[in-house]
């Protein structure tokens, strides 16, 4: 999908929630260059095994095996294998930055070409858990809507937060407010809100990008604090590129207590 039909803009600054904050020097991840993966691939699976040596060097180790799927994801762009599994409730922490330290080739004992790489990581670890109080009934959107239908939402919380939404579409991310038309807002508990926020717009206007019909995920991060994402790129059409490695890295900057996600999945025809 091009855009949901709002031009974006956003609020510029970040704020960070203070967690416990550890600094890991010289976390390793290899990956070999074997079957369809290029040197380009290898590179990306060995930072990203990096990131998961620098959580065990952390000491975070509870649910493993969710870390290992969350930055896997980054390289793979598996969105829906992420944000539909239960590993936002199991994580303890997270690589809030790192720094690439060297980046080597070689080949190992078995005589496989390898690309290993060596980072400097902070990674979060969280001392608060979920808030089950804090949740968001998001409704009105369809499983499919056909191209150049129009869609409206409401959402309504259980407490008083703030809201930023991504969309995630084929190989792209983006995020679609707060923008230059809606404006980040508070939302109010027990208040329901329709989207789009405008009443002189009656829905926003979905167009799929390609012939056959493309699967569209919606991720809400509702937070109790005014937290704006900034990191992301305006194209020519005005729409806010990001990634979902950024994405993922402001999203586990915030700690569990402090937010709440929801992923929606939907398809233009």
């Amino acid at each position: 999908m091009k855009k949901i039909l709002l031009i974006l803009l956003l609020p510029v600054g970040l704020f960070a929630n203070a967690q416990e904050i550890t600094k890991v020097e010289s976390a390793v991840g290899r990956q070999v260059i074997a079957g369809s993966i290029s040197e380009d691939e290898a590179r990306a699976k060995a930072i990203a095994q990096a990131k998961v040596d620098a959580l065990r060097k952390a000491g975070v180790t509870e649910h493993i095996q969710s870390y290992e799927m969350l930055y896997k994801s980054e390289v793979g762009n598996k969105f829906d294998e992420v944000f539909m599994s239960d590993m936002f409730s199991e994580i303890r922490g997270a690589v809030r930055k790192y720094n690439i330290v060297k980046i080597d080739k070689g080949i190992d004992e078995f005589k496989n070409f390898y690309v290993e790489a060596i980072i400097d990581a902070e990674v979060i670890q969280y001392t608060t858990a979920k808030d089950p109080a804090f949740q968001v009934s998001i409704d009105g959107i369809k499983q499919g809507y056909q191209s150049g239908e129009r869609m409206r939402y409401t959402v309504t919380p259980t407490q008083d937060c703030y809201l930023n939404i991504f969309n995630l579409y084929e190989n792209n991310a983006s995020l679609i407010y707060p923008n230059q038309f809606e404006k980040s807002r508070l939302f109010k508990a027990g208040e329901k809100v329709t989207f789009p926020l405008s009443e002189l717009i009656d829905g926003y206007t979905l167009e799929k990008s390609a012939k056959e019909p493309e699967t569209n995920k919606l991720v809400f991060v509702f937070t109790k604090d005014n937290i704006p994402y900034i990191k992301y790129k305006l194209n020519q059409e005005g729409d806010q590129l990001t990634t979902f490695e950024d994405i993922s890295a402001w999203l586990f900057s915030i700690s569990p207590d402090r937010r709440v996600n929801y992923f929606i999945q939907f398809v233009i025809y």
